[in-house]
């Protein structure tokens, strides 16, 4: 039997590519300025934009409820109802993906004393997502926005919320 190939659009590399650069641009600066974005930080904010209906549950755990509002497309659809919990830990796509992203120039890295290494977008990177023009992108934008509340969240912390808030049917 032949199996036909099917490629999820939101997981297709070019489209993740933009996303997880319109993450950075978004959310490598704390509200003070500091750099917060890690490799582990990026996954989970790109599961949560990949799953709108679980950002909205998780915004509403942490009483922010009210900073979205979800698209009649963005409800009750099999992957909203069971997401694919695994790719909010394995982050081996993500880190390629960085690579490429370092390798156009469109983002850049600094480490603190500790090792830790954050993220940030080059001025060709913020022109990049400057550019995006489809409502896709556009949305993914503003989703990314209203992570910035999320942000005083420790990595430990989100991933406990979306466990608690992601089993079973999400009704």
């Amino acid at each position: 039997m032949m199996q036909l190939p099917f490629i999820i659009p939101e997981n297709e590399y070019n489209v993740r590519f933009a996303r997880l650069l319109i993450i950075v641009k978004e959310l490598a600066f704390s509200k003070r300025g500091k750099l917060v974005l890690s490799i582990d930080r990026i996954a989970i904010y790109d599961y949560l934009l990949r799953n709108p209906e679980l950002l909205k549950r998780v915004l509403k755990a942490e009483g922010q409820g009210k900073l979205m509002e979800l698209k009649y497309e963005e409800r009750n659809s099999i992957e909203s109802l069971f997401p694919n919990k695994s790719s909010l830990f394995d982050t081996n796509i993500i880190k390629k993906i960085m690579y490429s992203l370092f390798y156009y120039g469109y983002v850049s890295a600094k480490h603190d004393n500790q090792g830790y290494i954050f993220y940030f977008t080059s001025p060709l990177g913020d022109k990049f997502v400057e550019e995006l023009e489809s409502n896709y992108f556009q949305r993914i934008q503003t989703l990314s926005k209203v992570l910035i509340s999320l942000q005083k969240l420790s990595n430990a912390q989100l991933q406990k919320i979306i466990k608690s808030t992601q089993y079973g049917v999400l009704s």
